[in-house]
């Protein structure tokens, strides 16, 4: 008897082993980056010469990137006035030319390659080869035999103040989006050290002109700069970091309260992460948390990159919900809001609230380092998160490649066994017990089997990052459908959801066990997955017409692990999931998912 062929596929689109060692070498770089990062941090926080120390801090991050050259390059005014970029320090690794000692690759005027540094200055890297550079004339950032470079803007509160550059010469290598979130991190940590060397020269300036009262502000400056450095080296909660800094923004300033305000994208809303009151923090009394998408919070300052003074003298619409209540009761009289900036993007914003008239306090030198500070934990704290997500995923591909080459080849083997000894004379008798018994072992290795290839198709990275959801649930349909026996169909052409692929993916997986659990326990003839758009959100939805539930859903809910499943990753991604079922009617299940702000 022929083998079935189909018993020996593998599906199709299943991972390679050069797909999970390129992610697996993109998490141990994006380590060693972070790793390197901690190191430079502490290195630049304990020297007393910053400028001295910036060459071994580029070679810490120069080896663990694995780049052959980095240089750092700080903006100047020429003697006609032209914007300049020009090299002040550079790492260079065994027997790669440095680029210092030429003096025309020293000094760039920024107006003769304007799209490159229009880029840079809207706080976006830059990666480009020297034969396919996608800006235009950008010869000056070459560098001595370089094969493919990185560039990273700096910058201090909102202000473009230098970049750092990443050149390979041995070989040409592109940067993944994770090693150069990275990079930004790194580059942003040299950014906050030369910050602080600008505030201690300034109070060297300030000590000189016997300007006591500034020098006392700058000294206070650096001093609580260097404690929330050494803070932030040491503590991994961005909550209790964040309500340290708080504290002491509230007290140096003596501001009647303040708040924290964090970008939350996986659930796309803005979340209160600290608050303070009456020198302590505490749970505000008004509610922690908005949607992006249609709140006022968004519309008044969603793009605000300077920061901004509301005078409650004169303006009375409400900026948080249930706010401006609270601040009544306070006696406010105006509330500074400073936008935490990172790159081109507002990641959340340092709100502080004052009795008394507080428009000088937005210029103050303190407030800038401490919006950088806390602009780098949140940052810190997005890459290892989105770490731990990769390392997630990287473990679920590995699990189902085991289940792949070990338990589905072994009932693929059982069958193939089956299929010759079923060919044997003594199995070919009419109503033989051996033929019996053999073709309910069949049925329970096809069972296995089938078994076998589910889990591989519920571990594995799937088409969601490559084709979208639309198309991944359309082949969902396709395979469900059983002719002559359950038909599967799907309905919603042309959906742009605008979620991250991860979120996308754990929307599939939840029509995977919807569909799932209809074809094994409700005894369907159709089963329907449909997504519907409205203005501000849109819904996943999976409904059959079998026997139904007899109990109310929420039992079985909290019974199975399936529907508990479900519930549990829908409200992960923000999603609000609903079962509807009436014995007899069907069962239905809908994940209602607000929609991503542009």
């Amino acid at each position: 008897m022929a083998a079935n062929p189909t018993l020996l596929q593998a599906p199709k689109d299943f991972p390679c082993t050069e797909e999970l060692t390129r992610i697996n070498e993109s998490l141990q770089g994006r380590e060693r980056l972070l790793t390197a990062t901690a190191r430079a941090s502490r290195l630049l926080l304990e020297a007393d010469d910053v400028r001295g120390a910036v060459p071994a801090v580029l070679g810490l991050i120069g080896e663990a990137a694995h780049v052959d050259r980095v240089n750092l390059m700080e903006t100047r005014t020429g003697p006609g006035g032209e914007p300049l970029l020009v090299v002040v320090s550079e790492w260079t690794a065994d027997g790669v030319p440095p680029s210092l000692h030429d003096q025309v690759s020293c000094a760039c005027d920024e107006r003769n390659f304007s799209d490159l540094c229009a880029e840079l200055r809207a706080g976006r890297s830059v990666c480009f080869s020297p034969d396919e550079a996608p800006h235009g004339h950008t010869a000056p950032f070459h560098g001595v035999g370089t094969q493919s470079k990185a560039i990273v803007p700096i910058f201090v509160a909102g202000e473009f103040i230098g970049l750092v550059g990443f050149d390979n010469t041995r070989q040409r290598r592109a940067v993944d989006a994770a090693e150069l979130a990275a990079l930004e991190t790194a580059a942003g940590v040299i950014g906050a050290a030369l910050h602080r060397e600008r505030l201690v020269d300034d109070v060297r300036h300030e000590r000189e002109h016997a300007a006591e009262e500034r020098f006392v502000e700058l000294a206070k400056a650096n001093a609580v700069i260097r404690g929330n450095l050494e803070r932030l080296a040491g503590e991994t909660d961005l909550h209790s970091f964040m309500g340290h800094m708080l504290l002491e923004a509230t007290r140096q300033f003596e501001a009647i309260s303040g708040v924290v305000i964090v970008l939350k994208d996986s659930l796309q809303e803005w979340r209160i992460i600290a608050h303070v009151r009456e020198g302590q923090l505490a749970e505000p009394s008004y509610p922690t948390k908005v949607p992006v998408a249609g709140s006022t919070f968004t519309e008044k300052f969603g793009q605000l990159r300077e920061p901004h003074y509301v005078d409650y003298a004169t303006q009375t619409e409400e900026i948080w919900p249930g706010v401006r209540a609270f601040h009544r009761s306070e006696g406010a009289v105006g509330v500074v809001v400073y936008p935490l900036v990172f790159g081109a993007r507002s990641v959340g914003f340092f709100i502080l609230t004052f009795g008394r008239d507080a428009r000088d306090v937005p210029r103050s030198g303190l407030l800038v380092a401490l919006a950088q500070q806390a602009t780098l934990a949140v940052q810190l704290t997005r890459l290892a998160y989105s770490a731990k997500e990769a390392a997630v995923l990287m473990e679920r591909t590995r699990i189902g490649q085991e289940i792949h080459d070990g338990l589905a080849q072994a009932f693929t083997g059982i069958l193939m066994q089956l299929g010759a000894v079923e060919e044997f004379p003594s199995c070919k008798k009419r109503n033989s017990e051996l033929g019996v018994t053999l073709s309910r072992i069949r049925d329970l290795a096809r069972d296995g089997l089938a078994e076998a290839r589910r889990s591989v198709m519920a571990l594995r990275l799937d088409q969601t990052r490559r084709a979208g959801l639309e198309l991944a649930l359309r082949q969902l349909a396709d395979r469900s459908t059983v002719p002559g026996g359950i038909t599967c169909t799907f309905e919603g052409g042309g959906l742009i959801t605008g979620l991250r692929p991860e979120h996308e993916h754990e929307l599939l997986r939840i029509a995977q066990e919807a569909v799932s659990n209809a074809v094994r326990h409700a005894r369907p003839r159709n089963v329907r997955i449909a997504t519907t758009e409205e203005a501000s959100h849109w819904t996943m939805s999976i409904a059959d017409d079998g026997v139904g539930m007899e109990q109310r859903p929420e039992l079985y809910a909290r019974q199975g692990f399936g529907l508990s499943s479900m519930r549990q990753r829908a409200g992960a991604i923000g999603g609000e999931w609903q079962i509807e079922s009436q014995p007899g009617e069907g069962t239905r299940i809908s994940v209602r998912m607000a929609k991503r702000a542009a």
